[in-house]
């Protein structure tokens, strides 16, 4: 697929959306929503959000408590608005051919629920009566936690871990599960870049999500097959105010490797046409880790002043959004480019050499061995709205380009025609999604949907992990919520689901010198496999007073093997092991138990929620007890397959009745087993336990603003429930601290965020991080300034 071809083609759909939809919709009556908000002492709340989810539109409340919405057609919304300091509330209102007016109050409470969410998701009733467990957070969170990636920020969240590969690569975990079990969307597309590995990012540029839902549990009914584990949805961001022109400038800056990051952004709304544009930057040195030496292929090496060679790497990320928002609904178009080149510690790749680790001066030096990657998308989002109901069309392409560059004399294999082109994969997806959501009647709503999805991977390189492969897949949905008596919801739905993977035979051509092949060795051979299946769920949520909230889903799902699982058979670099497959892989089968209890008042918010899955035929990828015949090959790891149980909770207390002073605890745990081994499964997230103090200055009309100072603590248990062959994993506490502070400059506003992680700067190994499994611990301490200033060039009427 020619990716010139792919925008073309993509600017003219969208042309033509705009076109279809206005001589369509022209015509409909708009109407607009006012109201007032009062807090609970009857006075006017200045500054509170009012937010529609489904056109995502959005005002602020005026000095008087005002707001106003406008060019809302017949139907019903969910309204929602929210206020530092005080309960959200969520109403659902009705046009009905005429303009309409509202009244709100809201209850002081000092404890942030997450619960705002600003763009709109598949369950309509909100959520309170949603009966999955969600939680949304949003930039400002992020900033606050700033982290090596936003997954990294996303561990703040009970049930949420990340797998890590050094500084700058991770992948989400939630709930013990990950790669193909965790889906990722950005904008309403599934994110494709090879995410069956562990040393593959997200190819997300981490300055760019507004707002992340997680939404934890099955949810393969609503997501497709990979979702038995959860997602994480990068949310599309709000649109751009009417007549306005913002942006903002951020700079960052980390001690431990020297990183230097901006992000400018610029966004506008013009008479209904709105655009927005994002540009990043990274560059960073060798990062430094409490550590004199490490162990790779039973090898002892040693670590340079405690510096990892060629760890360096930079980045450039662009992103450009442009549009039109009419009373018919809206539709966007994005074009992204992800550009990461980064260096693998030399020491870690190849057949071990000492003389490989000797500083060569440069800090900042990407040499060989190294990664560059590429991910470049272009995502169309419509929103079309008829009366009480909804269309949504999301359409995506993305082409992800993976480079591992190095040596071939590091591999023991002489000079070959591809150079120092050690391995690429590239990986071609169109994505298709469709719901349309229908109101039934005022209690019933209905959500119909489709998705397909088309996949093509070439490889080239002189090594070999995975071959050509061409894969699909295409679903429908029906979703129904139906609230019962203002106090409890149930939902439930069906999905059915049918893939293709067709793996091409590979033989790696044998030479007799840089040029003459000699032979052939056959690494796999042609795979042809056709799966299909349904997957149902069904739940409820019960909420008889503002205090309580209880939530139960059940689901059944099942997932199909990918193509690496059918497919690989080589040396993955990055994560120091030989990776053997097992093409008779059948798909996997889960039943899933969710509960959720919620209490809160004012001051206290007590949370827990219990889960149970038992699977069958769950595909894993294990350690064994034999070591590649190559002499860079190290443990092999085979791909299998078992009954199994995963099951575990995550419970936080939130105690707000301190003035001024904010204080969370949390604790995790995932217990899985094997029943056929009787043993854990790899890769495991250890119990860990969370403390959280937070004190903000009360000060307001000074110079300095939003003055507070955070002391975070978590400690996870030594981890020694293993697979055989997989080794354990010493427990550690982690200490970190961080401040902020707004202020005005010459009538402009600048915020300064400062953090310290592991401010000890203990040396400990993550269980969940391939660098253990050389013995090479976690950064050490790490200093994060953030200066973020804000700019409004043009202020909406």
């Amino acid at each position: 697929m020619n990716p010139k071809w792919v925008v073309s083609t993509a600017v003219s759909i969208i042309s033509l959306v705009f076109g279809v939809r206005v001589n369509v919709f022209a015509q409909l009556e708009t109407y607009n929503l006012s109201g007032i908000v009062l807090d609970d002492s009857g006075d006017f709340l200045v500054g509170a959000t009012v937010v529609l989810e489904e056109t995502q539109s959005i005002d602020f409340t005026d000095v008087d408590g005002g707001f106003q919405l406008k060019g809302l057609t017949d139907g019903m919304y969910n309204l929602q608005i929210t206020h530092v300091g005080y309960n959200t509330v969520h109403r659902s209102i009705t046009i009905a051919g005429r303009d309409s007016t509202i009244a709100c109050i809201l209850t002081r409470t000092t404890i942030d629920l997450n619960e705002v969410q600003v763009v709109a998701n598949p369950f309509k009733s909100g959520p309170i009566g949603q009966s999955m467990s969600v939680e949304t957070v949003d930039r400002s969170f992020l900033e606050k936690n700033n982290a090596n990636t936003f997954v990294n920020a996303l561990q703040k969240l009970p049930g949420v871990n990340a797998i890590n590969t050094g500084v700058g690569i991770a992948k989400p975990v939630i709930r013990g599960m990950s790669f193909n079990r965790v889906i990722v969307t950005d904008h309403g597309v599934k994110q494709e870049g090879q995410q069956w590995g562990a040393d593959h990012g997200l190819e997300i540029d981490q300055y760019t999500p507004e707002r992340i839902e997680i939404i934890k549990g099955p949810t393969s009914l609503l997501y497709g097959s990979d979702g038995l584990g959860g997602v994480v949805n990068v949310l599309r961001p709000s649109l751009p105010e009417a007549e306005t022109l913002n942006g903002s400038f951020l700079a960052n800056f980390k001690s431990n490797n020297k990183l230097v990051g901006t992000s400018t952004m610029l966004q506008g709304n013009s008479a209904g046409k709105v655009f927005r544009f994002r540009f990043s930057t990274q560059d960073f040195g060798d990062y430094r880790v409490p550590a004199d030496s490490f162990t790779y292929n039973r090898f002892l090496l040693p670590i340079y002043d405690q510096s990892l060679k060629n760890t360096a790497g930079r980045e450039r990320n662009l992103n450009l959004m442009t549009g039109v928002a009419k009373d018919w609904g809206d539709a966007t178009i994005t074009v992204s480019n992800f550009h990461q080149k980064a260096g693998f510690f030399s020491g870690a790749l190849g057949i071990p050499r000492e003389y490989q680790l000797t500083r060569d001066g440069d800090p900042r030096n990407i040499d060989i061995p190294r990664q560059v990657t590429n991910h470049f998308k272009v995502i169309v989002n419509s929103n079309i709205y008829y009366k009480k109901n909804w269309l949504e069309i999301d359409l995506g392409y993305q082409n992800n380009y993976r480079r591992e560059e190095s040596n071939p004399h590091a591999h023991g294999k002489g000079p070959r025609p591809e150079g120092i082109l050690a391995l690429g994969l590239r990986l071609q997806t169109l994505s298709t999604n469709v719901r349309y959501h229908h109101e039934i009647h005022e209690r019933l709503h209905g959500t119909y949907g489709f998705q397909a999805q088309y996949q093509q991977n070439r490889r080239e390189g002189f090594e070999f992990l995975l071959s050509d492969f061409t894969s699909g897949s295409a679903g429908a949905f029906i979703y129904q919520e139906y609230d019962m008596n203002h106090t409890m919801t149930v939902n439930g739905g069906l999905r059915f689901d049918y893939g293709l993977r067709d793996i091409k035979q590979y033989e790696e051509p044998v030479y007799a010198d840089s040029v003459t092949i000699i032979g052939y060795d056959a690494r796999n051979e042609n795979i042809v496999r056709r799966y299909s299946n349904f997957s149902g769920a069904m739940g409820l949520s019960f909420y008889p007073n503002q205090h309580f909230n209880a939530k139960l889903n059940l689901g059944s799902s099942f997932r199909m093997p990918s193509a690496p699982e059918l497919s690989s058979n080589g040396i993955h670099h990055g994560t120091f092991r030989h990776e053997l497959v097992d093409s008779t892989l059948t798909t996997e089968r889960g039943w899933q138990l969710d509960l959720n209890l919620l209490y809160q008042n004012q001051d206290l918010h007590i949370d827990f929620s219990p889960f149970y899955n038992y699977f069958r035929q769950y595909i894993y990828l294990g350690p064994t007890s034999q070591f590649s015949s190559l002499p860079e090959g190290g443990q092999i790891y085979r791909y299998s397959q078992d009954n199994a149980i995963f099951t575990g909770f995550e419970s936080s207390i939130v105690y707000d009745g301190w003035r001024d002073w904010h204080v969370k605890s949390a604790v995790e745990y995932v217990y899985n087993r094997n029943l056929t081994t009787g043993l854990a499964l790899p890769f495991t997230p250890p119990l860990s336990m969370l403390g959280e103090v937070e004190y903000t200055l009360p000060i307001s009309k000074e110079i300095f603003t939003n003055v507070y100072f955070n002391l975070f603590i978590q400690h996870f248990a030594a981890q020694n429930r293993v697979d055989r062959n997989e080794k354990t994993t010493p427990g550690y506490t982690l200490l970190n601290f961080s401040s902020g502070f707004d202020f005005m400059v010459g009538g402009q506003m600048v915020s300064v965020l400062c953090s310290v992680q592991n401010l000890a700067d203990i040396k400990y190994l993550n269980h969940l991080s391939r660098y253990r499994l050389v013995n090479l611990p976690e950064q050490g301490r790490n200093i994060n300034i953030t200066l973020k200033i804000p700019v409004d060039l043009k202020e909406g009427e």
